[in-house]
């Protein structure tokens, strides 16, 4: 789900971490997705925005790593565990339930605007039901 930069400073004056220094208690917080976007991978012109077609990703990040993630489109509605683990400049979601599938992928840290991006990821394009297809997931979440 998410590679690993950081720069500028943030608003409270200090400035974060170097790029091989971040750790997961530098994401500790409550984060809101600003843009939540899938983009079919066999077809980049097909590409849907949760956050701008009204839904809602949310997440809440412990000490430890633990964190609980939370999804509302339509009528669609998701809240899962997992812990979040940090190694180089990769990022692993591994869910506390066996059922869900481990998530991998990069992201970004600038400031209080924390961006992953996942290339493992799968979606349902038709929003009706229909297979989901190879997808890249690109979360922007800005610190609450």
């Amino acid at each position: 789900l998410l590679t690993l930069l950081a720069g500028c400073s943030d608003d409270s004056g200090t400035d974060p971490p170097p790029d091989d220094s971040v750790t997961v208690d530098d994401l500790v917080g409550s984060w809101s997705a600003t843009a939540h976007t899938f983009t079919n991978q066999a077809d980049t012109d097909q590409t849907i925005d949760l956050i701008a077609n009204g839904g809602e990703t949310r997440n809440t990040i412990l000490d430890g790593g633990g964190v609980r993630f939370w999804l509302e489109f339509g009528t669609f509605s998701d809240e899962f565990d997992a812990l979040l683990t940090i190694s180089g400049e990769s990022i692993t979601i591994t869910p506390v339930e066996a059922s869900r599938r481990v998530r991998m992928g990069t992201f970004t840290l600038v400031g209080s605007v924390f961006t992953t991006t996942n290339t493992d990821g799968l979606f349902d394009f038709t929003l009706s039901g229909g297979p989901e297809v190879p997808a890249t997931e690109v979360i922007v979440w800005e610190r609450r």
